[in-house]
């Protein structure tokens, strides 16, 4: 007997994880964005800011056609800006 993928509710569970997330991380990095311009390190605020855009621009990229399964789900989270919680 196969599984069925419901990918709606998938996708909605992913992006409340995400989106949990993605508002500590935000408030972390606007912190680091005030220190960097505290000291006016315009590259490091440059860094912040690609950053922060990554983590606002990532759920439009999440769609029922970019993964068949949870593992590849979970494979799309941006762990490169945000680490991926234990729970999902």
């Amino acid at each position: 007997m196969s599984k069925f993928l419901h990918k709606e509710k998938a996708i909605t569970n992913f992006l409340s994880t995400f989106k949990r997330e993605r508002k500590k991380r935000l408030s972390d990095l606007d912190i680091e964005f005030m220190k960097a311009l505290e000291t006016n390190n315009t590259t490091q605020q440059s860094e912040i800011a690609n950053q922060k855009n990554i983590l606002r621009d990532f759920p439009e990229t999440i769609t029922e056609n970019s993964f068949s399964t949870l593992d590849e789900l979970r494979s799309l989270w941006p762990s490169e800006v945000l680490d991926l919680p234990n729970s999902w």
